[in-house]
């Protein structure tokens, strides 16, 4: 809390004896782009909604799609088996689309991935062991293996640059193994993109 001469008190003492530490970063942060360029954040599906989740970043000439989830229908669709995002902002971004990056494996993320990756080019595609070989299933079922190249990523460690953007998958809890979060730095800032994670005190992977 500030005081009137704009010192600040010390901090709280938690419970547990030890005094709160404050978050500081040694890296000296990256001034934010001038351009005229500005980062787009586009949901093609996933908001207000369960299922279709796909999210596009881009910035100039570069895209970066996370996931490809299809939602199934309500009782009153009759005749429809699922429904994906509709891509058509990217019918003439193909060649931008820098890669695709999947959070984890449950349908609502990846089952549009048959039906899409061709109309937009076959883009790699990252994720984790698990997922990847979720996707992989996926493509089998399409007879799409071998035209599409996935890539195995390690949470923590591994860092993606995909155009303009550097991406550092996370580890995340939930309620299927090798779900990841993603900090993504761009030319105007860093973002996270959180995906579906819940709280679990004894985690099946016992990785908190």
């Amino acid at each position: 809390t500030p005081r009137a001469n704009g010192n600040f008190r010390r901090p709280p003492r938690l419970g547990d004896g030890q005094s709160f530490q404050p978050f500081t970063n040694t890296q000296t942060p990256r001034p934010f782009n001038n351009s005229n360029q500005k980062l787009r954040i586009i949901p093609l599906g996933g908001l207000e909604e369960i299922g279709k989740n796909m999210t596009l970043l881009e910035y100039g000439n570069d895209v970066l799609v996370i996931d490809m989830g299809f939602m199934f229908p309500d009782s009153e669709m009759l005749g429809v088996d699922y429904i994906i995002p509709d891509v058509s902002y990217l019918d003439d971004k193909r060649d931008k689309i820098r890669g695709a990056v999947i959070t984890h494996g449950h349908l609502d993320h990846i089952g549009a991935v048959p039906y899409l990756v061709e109309r937009l080019g076959f883009p790699t595609m990252y994720g984790t062991a698990v997922t990847m070989g979720m996707v992989r299933q996926r493509l089998e079922e399409f007879n799409l293996v071998g035209r599409n190249k996935t890539v195995n990523i390690e949470p923590d460690k591994d860092v993606l640059q995909l155009g303009v953007f550097k991406v550092r998958p996370f580890h995340l809890v939930h309620s299927v193994p090798g779900a990841i979060g993603l900090e993504i730095e761009t030319p105007n800032g860093r973002l996270v993109y959180a995906t579906d994670w819940k709280f679990d005190y004894t985690p099946a992977d016992n990785k908190p």
